[in-house]
Formats: structure tokens, sequence, C-alpha cells
């Protein structure tokens, strides 16, 4: 079970990166608009396909797990801090693909990823 549960956050990191990487100078002015610095532009969608294929590879599988779920709470914390602006920016999750204001769905759907992490360790 454990590797459906990667696998499952795995596609998602994949999804989100490749996003960001096909809408690439959209992604990163709607990255900058949320307070991003220069660099994690650039690093964020890497770091989410690489943390992808680790998963899916069992690679250094807790350390990547680890590190997955503090790109995920990283990124739950700046959702949570953002919910408070009164103009919700779009929420870039998926690159530009992603329009819609940003909501209470996407902190649900990181916390659900980070327990789809939690659980593919419980059940290694």
């Amino acid at each position: 079970m454990s590797f459906v549960f990667a696998v499952a956050v795995a596609a998602v990191f994949v999804y989100a990166g490749v996003a960001k990487f096909a809408t690439f100078n959209n992604w990163t002015f709607q990255a900058r608009a949320l307070g991003a610095p220069d660099p994690f532009v650039v690093l964020v969608p890497l770091a989410e396909i690489a943390l992808a294929v680790l998963l899916v590879g069992g690679w250094w599988f807790m350390q990547t797990v680890i590190a997955g779920m503090l790109l995920l709470s990283a990124f739950t914390i700046l959702l949570l801090v953002r919910l408070r602006d009164p103009e919700r920016l779009p929420c870039s999750c998926f690159g530009a693909t992603s329009q819609r204001p940003m909501s209470w769905l996407d902190v649900f759907r990181n916390v659900l990823l980070i327990t789809l992490l939690a659980v593919a360790v419980l059940t290694k």
C-alpha cells in the first residue's frame, strides 16, 4: 500500500512541476506576486519533479517523504497567510493553469497530500 500512496502524491508533484514549467512566464509572474523569491521560482518545480521521481523509485524513501511533507507544509503556510489577504490571488499551485483564486480547498488538498505521505510511511 505504501507504494500506492507514494505514487498518488508523486503524480500530483509531477503535474504541478510540469505545469509550472509549461507556463513558466505566467508561473514566474504569479509566484513573484505571491512573494516567492527569485531562486524559489525555478527551484519549486524542480523540487516537485525530483521528489516525484524519488517517491516512485523508492530511493531515500523516508528522507523524500520528509522533504515532501516539508514542501507541502511550506505551501500550506503560504496559503494560510495569503487567505487572510482581502484580494485573493490565483493559487499557482499548478502553474498558470491555476487561475482560480486560492481557497480553503487548496489547504485541504495539501493536508490530504501530507496525510497520504504519512500513511505511506506507516504502511511501509
